[in-house]
């Protein structure tokens, strides 16, 4: 089966396409311990102030500033530990606590004054030492200084790491609702791939594609759940596809796709419940790139040589999972100047390889053709040059996309 691509389209459409027709990934509640990494969908709150109360930021002595100066004589009524309920210096002038750090100031104390500020006379008294003059709330973390009951800390679609998490556990959350993780499944086609602890033969390679794809998710905070390969048997590839597209939410295809005799994939999709929202797209590296989906399931389909592979992940299908998943913002992006001058082709969008230098520079790194893996070890990322222009000019700025 010999399939045609269909017109090519320009790449601010097909990322517009495939952003327009992602299935909908559900939320779930999920356990506190299980929810690293996750996207948020629910807000969170502060369920009190914060701080939930006058707390001390130093261990020393809490006293009245109003009667504090240096030299001044002060007795230890009280000894007051983190986690102590609140107690009292008292109404003695001349009183204070011994205090820790965060715990709760006590009634009739307004400040504190550090260990090294003072001296110690006897176990029951402290002379302050300190020239400098002691204020009202010196040391104190005011109760709601930080934030006010009830005041929103964190949005949804934020990613879930260790700062996310301890907000989450100090306003009470033992659950909380994320997206559900999506069953991702990696295929790369072609009897010419062998596994990478075989020698091939001649005429035979070993697969990368599908590793390259499967750390490019993995760095994204994604994960897939199938890693396979399709051989270049109509028969058994169809099978193995319809089984994928059944189990899976998302699938990532690596080859099989342009309009060779063995490039039957598009074919096989276009038989199944899937709409083709385009197959080939005026860009390079990539230009056979096809995307088809319904509202249980969508199908990235990649060129097979492994920078347009790599490329088309980076720019079309991370950010569309992240999408999927409700994150809140695409992974950060800047601007590179370049310090060389790059012909390209004007009928294409072109992402170029650039090596990052000092002050935002890039310089071009150009792979000899798509198939050119290894040269892209000395590019950072790649700049996407519009469809239009015949070079990359030194000296103008490009949007940089880091590699995963």
């Amino acid at each position: 089966m010999q399939f045609l691509m269909k017109p090519l389209i320009k790449s601010s459409l097909a990322k517009e396409l495939i952003l327009a027709n992602l299935p909908a990934i559900s939320a779930i509640d999920c356990p506190l311990d299980k929810c690293a990494g996750r996207i948020l969908r629910q807000s969170i709150a502060s369920d009190r102030p914060m701080p939930p109360f006058d707390r001390s930021m130093m261990d020393g002595f809490a006293l009245d500033a109003a009667f504090a100066e240096a030299g001044k004589v002060f007795k230890v009524v009280a000894n007051v530990p983190a986690g102590m309920p609140q107690t009292s210096i008292g109404n003695e002038p001349n009183s204070c606590a011994e205090i820790m750090t965060g715990a709760i100031l006590p009634l009739g104390a307004d400040c504190v004054v550090p260990y090294e500020d003072t001296e110690r006379i006897s176990e029951s008294e402290i002379r302050i030492i300190d020239q400098e003059p002691i204020h009202q709330g010196d040391f104190v973390h005011k109760e709601g200084s930080d934030f006010a009951s009830g005041e929103i800390l964190i949005e949804p679609g934020s990613t879930l790491g260790s700062r996310e998490i301890a907000v989450a556990a100090s306003c009470g959350y033992a659950t909380l609702k994320v997206s559900k993780m999506p069953s991702i499944a990696i295929a790369c086609s072609g009897d010419e791939l062998v596994e990478v602890d075989i020698v091939p033969e001649s005429h035979q390679i070993r697969r990368s594609n599908d590793y390259a794809i499967e750390t490019g998710l993995a760095r994204a905070q994604l994960s897939a759940s199938v890693r396979t390969h399709l051989p270049d048997d109509i028969s058994a590839a169809k099978s193995q596809l319809i089984k994928l597209i059944r189990e899976n939410t998302f699938i990532i295809l690596s080859g099989g796709i342009s309009m060779g005799k063995k490039d039957f994939i598009p074919g096989i999709l276009e038989e199944q419940d899937l709409k083709c929202h385009f197959h080939g797209v005026a860009q390079r590296p990539g230009k056979p790139m096809g995307f088809w989906s319904n509202s249980r399931c969508a199908v990235f389909a990649l060129p097979g040589n492994p920078l347009s592979t790599l490329t088309c992940l980076h720019h079309y299908v991370i950010p569309a999972l992240r999408k999927a998943m409700t994150l809140a913002q695409d992974a950060p992006s800047f601007s590179v100047t370049l310090t060389k001058s790059e012909k390209v082709r004007p009928q294409l969008t072109v992402f170029l390889p650039v090596t990052i230098q000092d002050n935002n520079q890039a310089l071009p790194c150009p792979p000899q053709n798509s198939g050119d893996l290894v040269r892209i070890l000395q590019s950072d990322g790649y700049i996407e040059v519009p469809v239009g222009e015949d070079e990359a000019k030194a000296g103008q700025s490009y949007p940089f996309n880091p590699w995963y």
